[in-house]
């Protein structure tokens, strides 16, 4: 009975490493939106190319670069971000976004990692408010959102963004919804969001 105890303990404890272990293999790959796009005119061909980098940080600390771009602009990424995920115990992961300077020059970072040789975490600019908490679910996926109202934007006429996650061994899914002021939907992902499925 004792080690059952020491057990629910040790779990309970927040920070284990291997928390981090699937879900920074799951978001790391290539991934396509053309079987969604083939079946639904609303959603674009969509490339999102990610890496794990910088590792051996520290063992409870584990960055991904993403990159996405529409399959016809491969050389025109449309998003650059550099994700840390870091285990908040219980199963839960935490996904801080991070921004980069001149994130043009690193576009390709995740066929060519040398790119970002001349990076180093105190020279990204963290999205505050936009961190993502990925829970795992009963089928071991998991699944994810900012918190309402803090993550905020101003583009298109809305002024904070909710964004969605959904990450699984063989896919990725986003859904962004972005509202205004007064509650209103300005943009956001059509239907359910882009589903990304591993090549």
């Amino acid at each position: 009975m004792r080690w059952g105890w020491l057990l629910l303990l040790w779990l309970a404890l927040p920070g284990r490493a291997e928390e981090l272990t699937p879900v920074t293999g799951w978001l790391s790959g290539a991934f396509s939106s053309a079987e969604q796009a083939a079946q639904d005119r609303r959603f674009e061909r969509v490339e999102l190319r990610s890496r794990e980098i910088w590792r051996g940080t520290t063992r409870t600390t584990r960055w991904i670069y993403f990159e996405q771009y529409l399959s016809h602009k491969p050389d025109h990424p449309f998003r650059q971000r550099i994700f840390r995920l870091t285990p908040e115990g219980g199963g839960v992961v935490r996904m801080v976004e991070f921004t980069m300077p001149r994130a043009i020059d690193f576009a390709g970072a995740w066929r060519t990692p040398a790119l970002l040789d001349g990076l180093t975490p105190d020279q990204l600019s963290h999205r505050q408010g936009c961190d993502l908490l990925l829970r795992r679910l009963p089928s071991g996926d998991y699944e994810g959102r900012n918190q309402v109202g803090e993550c905020a934007t101003d583009f298109a006429g809305a002024t904070t963004l909710v964004q969605y996650l959904w990450v699984g061994p063989r896919y990725i899914r986003l859904l962004d919804r972005a509202y205004d002021d007064t509650g209103t939907l300005r943009w956001g992902s059509p239907g359910e969001g882009y589903v990304y499925l591993r090549h």
